[in-house]
Order: C-alpha cells, then sequence, then structure tokens
C-alpha cells in the first residue's frame, strides 16, 4: 500500500474556489475524465449539501497492466459534503470497478481562510491482482494520482479566474444599472421640483393679477 498526500493554498475566498470546483469538469487540462454524473443530492438538517456523483475517466492503464484490465475506462464514486457555515468542501472517492484487484481511495477537504481557501488531498493506493506486478502498478498510480493533481490546480486555477472575471461583470452590470437607477431618480426629482416651481409662481402671478385688478375697481357710490 501507497500513501501519498498534497497540500496547496488558493489566494481566493471559499465561496469563489467551491464554486469552481463544481465546474471542473470538462476542462483542457484532464481530457481523460470523460464526465460525471450526480446521482443523489440533499440538504441536511444542517444545511450541509450533500451530493453522489459518478465519475468516468480513462485510466490509460500501462501495457504490463493490460492483462488484468480489459476496459481503459475508471468508474469512482464521489461523496461530498458543502458546509456554507464551516465554509468546507470535503469529498470521499473510490474506484467502484476492478475492486477485487486494486483499491484508490480520495479524501479531499476545501477549507475557507479569510481571503484564502486551503486544499488537503489525500490518497490511499493497494494492488492486489498479482504479486508481480502489484508494486510496479502501485507505482504507476502513485506517479499518475501526482501528475493528475497538478492538472487539476491547473484547471481548478483556470476556472477560478473565469468565476472571477464573470464576478466582476455582473458587479459592474449592477453597478451600471444602480447609477442608472440614481440618475433616473435625480431626474425624476428635479422635474418634479421644476413642475413645483412653476405651479407656484404661476399661483402666485395669477393672485397678484387679481390682487391687482381688485385695487382698480372704484367703489360705486350709493
Amino acid at each position: 500500500m501507497k500513501f501519498w498526500h498534497s497540500s496547496h493554498t488558493f489566494e481566493h475566498p471559499w465561496e469563489m474556489v467551491s464554486q469552481a470546483f463544481w465546474r471542473k469538469y470538462p476542462n483542457e487540462y484532464q481530457s481523460h475524465v470523460y464526465g460525471t454524473d450526480v446521482i443523489e443530492r440533499f440538504v441536511d438538517e444542517k444545511g450541509r449539501l450533500h451530493s453522489k456523483r459518478i465519475i468516468i475517466s480513462d485510466w490509460k492503464v500501462p501495457s504490463f497492466m493490460k492483462i488484468f484490465y480489459t476496459d481503459p475506462r475508471g468508474y469512482a464514486v464521489e461523496h461530498s459534503i458543502v458546509d456554507p457555515v464551516e465554509k468546507t468542501l470535503t469529498l470521499k472517492s473510490e474506484n467502484i470497478n476492478a475492486a477485487s484487484l486494486f483499491s484508490f481511495q480520495e479524501d479531499i477537504v476545501y477549507k475557507g481562510l479569510g481571503a484564502q481557501t486551503s486544499l488537503q488531498h489525500e490518497a490511499k493506493i493497494r494492488f492486489s491482482a498479482s504479486r508481480l506486478v502489484d508494486d510496479a502498478a502501485e507505482n504507476w498510480l502513485f506517479n499518475r494520482v501526482s501528475n493528475a493533481a497538478c492538472d487539476g490546480l491547473r484547471a481548478m486555477d483556470s476556472i477560478i479566474d473565469k468565476v472571477e472575471a464573470e464576478m466582476q461583470l455582473t458587479l459592474q452590470s449592477v453597478g451600471r444599472t444602480l447609477d442608472e437607477s440614481i440618475t433616473d431618480a435625480k431626474r425624476s426629482i428635479d422635474e418634479s421640483l421644476a413642475d413645483a416651481e412653476a405651479f407656484i409662481d404661476s399661483s402666485i402671478s395669477d393672485a397678484k393679477s387679481t390682487l391687482d385688478r381688485c385695487r382698480t375697481v372704484e367703489p360705486t357710490r350709493g
């Protein structure tokens, strides 16, 4: 059995990183992942989102292992929990095909740390196909996990940039809408004040005219 571990810090808040995670596949850096399929999702009594997904990928099995694995596709089940209060995204995944020949388990945690997000990534690898190839197979998968993790970070950085750009455009659009609303409100107020002033001026003018006419009328003698 081999153990693999990696850590990383994203210079972005957890909300942005967790949003990018759900948009991770497909991406240009991990073309071996064919796709994902959500088969269960619910919110528990604490407000945490639970999801269960099937992830389908190309194992790209080396030639010395093809005698044991005739299907190049790999299927894994992923369980995730999103806790918006604690700002954590926790994932556990494991292979579901060829389970009698090998076991691959991953534990991933994204945790918000103010303006940053930490990533802790662990994996356990165990082959039991044959003593002749088990060590070589574990070494192969260990290196593959390392390379895939690097590609995954590049993919996340790319998607985070897109999410950030979209958020900025949204904020700019909201800002423009707010500015336009304020301008319209000011214009409406100015027009109302102008109408009120015109009405007052007209009323005063009419009152003066009436008063002047009254003063010019001579009293009749009896």
